[in-house]
């Protein structure tokens, strides 16, 4: 919502308003649409509605033939038409030739009633409209006939928002009002956590309610680290099958990888990887013991390879909203990226790839073993200093009616929990996922055809 700009003789926050759109420079200006103030935009948009021709014929239409409509009630008797079935019909016809004749008496009244409904019907005045609807149709064909451009004709999900005057062209399609949404209010069923919570006047469109998935798990990415040599000039065809063999897997060729943690928290993140090892086998008496251990690991997928993690441990910046905007308005020049370039060897021998905002990267080297789909599983464990001493109402993660159950519940729920909270205000929480690489190639088997 915008308004016109002031002038030295008009109050700075008078009107008339109108809608803008910051990313195609669109206002409803251009439609003819304005509001007087910036709030009850609903009501104004219905006044407008109401003020246009075929509302007006229609509420005059209904004006004049609302004294008449008391004349089209049912003349019969309601017991006459409330019979179910013709068995019931015959047993009340049945009972004599005295129901019979009442019978007869009663039609005959009733179609005397329905002659003199008739004449009053025949004595309704005629209408006779006051306001002139124009005829669009003929205008709508020659428009649609000579259009050449198909990205200006409305879609039918278009038309159906705006039922009262459905408009083929794009340019006739006004914003319509919003409708009334309410959001009933949910529980997670094991930790009782508030997942929905319905608001009446939303000032933001932030969750006020945080979720595990979306507020503190990174995003979490994998590229494969392209090499710094130049092809040399080459066909375009060997070009390309030189930029396919060095971004294939092969078989006992070391290949780097870039593993991308981004930290969606405002809180700086410690992250520590992990990756499962292969069980090695002891001297022991009792054969059974490393049988044990081979049955734990046949859970985990299966590695064609071996993964090694450079920077186990590193950590990640807080995210910070103003550092994405100074990055769009002041691109990197020249003078730093050769610090980054001059910087990158020191970096890289630390095992960190890339360390910027709020994302890090770390090298991951891969030596395949054998052909196939090649995908590794990863534990990560990730430790934050949270501002908050604990979950309490006011966070609204907690409500008040829930403080008695949720502490007679403490020690089983501590138990299953994944989120750990220690004095310091210090929370830890760890989880697994399966990273994918591609597909390995073995140059050593042909490829038939």
């Amino acid at each position: 919502m915008a308004s016109q700009e002031a002038t030295s003789t008009s109050p700075a926050n008078a009107g008339p308003y109108f809608l803008a759109c910051n990313v195609c420079r669109w206002n409803s200006q251009e439609i003819g649409m304005s509001f007087e103030k910036p709030t009850s935009l609903a009501l104004q948009l219905q006044k407008n509605e109401d003020a246009l021709p075929d509302v007006q014929e229609f509420d005059n239409l209904k004006e004049h033939f609302e004294k008449h409509l008391k004349v089209n009630t049912p003349s019969l008797p309601s017991s006459f038409l409330s019979f179910s079935s013709s068995g019931a019909f015959n047993k009340m016809m049945g009972g004599g030739s005295g129901l019979s004749y009442d019978l007869q008496h009663s039609t005959s009244g009733s179609h005397n009633h329905q002659q003199q409904a008739q004449g009053r019907l025949d004595d309704i005045t005629n209408y006779e409209s006051t306001v002139q609807v124009p005829d669009k149709e003929p205008a709508t064909l020659d428009s649609l006939t000579s259009l050449r451009d198909m990205d200006r004709i409305s879609s039918l999900d278009q038309r159906y928002t705006q039922l009262h005057d459905q408009s083929y062209l794009m340019n006739q399609i006004h914003p319509q009002r919003i409708h009334l949404c309410i959001k009933r209010s949910k529980r997670c069923r094991t930790c009782r956590h508030i997942l929905i919570k319905p608001e009446q006047k939303a000032q933001a469109t932030r969750f006020k309610i945080k979720l595990v998935a979306m507020n503190y798990i990174p995003t979490i990415t994998i590229a494969k680290i392209s090499a710094s040599t130049t092809i040399p000039s080459t066909s375009s065809q060997q070009q390309h099958q030189q930029q396919q063999q060095s971004l294939s897997l092969n078989v006992g060729v070391p290949t780097q990888f870039a593993l991308k943690f981004i930290n969606p928290n405002y809180e700086e993140l410690s992250v520590t990887l992990a990756t499962p090892q292969p069980p090695r086998r002891k001297p022991t008496l009792d054969p059974s013991a490393n049988d044990n251990k081979d049955e734990q690991h046949q859970n985990l997928p299966s590695v064609n390879g071996r993964v090694t993690i450079l920077s186990p441990h590193f950590r990640i910046n807080a995210y910070n909203e103003t550092i994405e905007y100074d990055d769009e308005m002041y691109p990197l020049g020249n003078s730093s990226s050769n610090k980054a370039k001059s910087g990158k060897s020191a970096s890289w021998a630390s095992g960190i790839y890339e360390k910027r905002n709020n994302y890090t990267s770390v090298i991951v080297e891969v030596v395949p073993e054998k052909a196939g789909e090649l995908k590794f599983p990863l534990l990560v464990t990730c430790n934050y200093k949270s501002d908050e001493d604990r979950m309490d109402v006011s966070s609204g993660d907690i409500d008040e009616e829930d403080m008695d159950m949720d502490s007679s519940m403490d020690g089983s729920r501590k138990a299953n929990s994944s989120i750990r909270m220690d004095d310091d205000r210090t929370k830890s929480y760890s989880f697994w996922c399966v990273i994918g690489l591609g597909t390995v190639q073995d140059p050593s088997i042909p490829t038939g055809v």
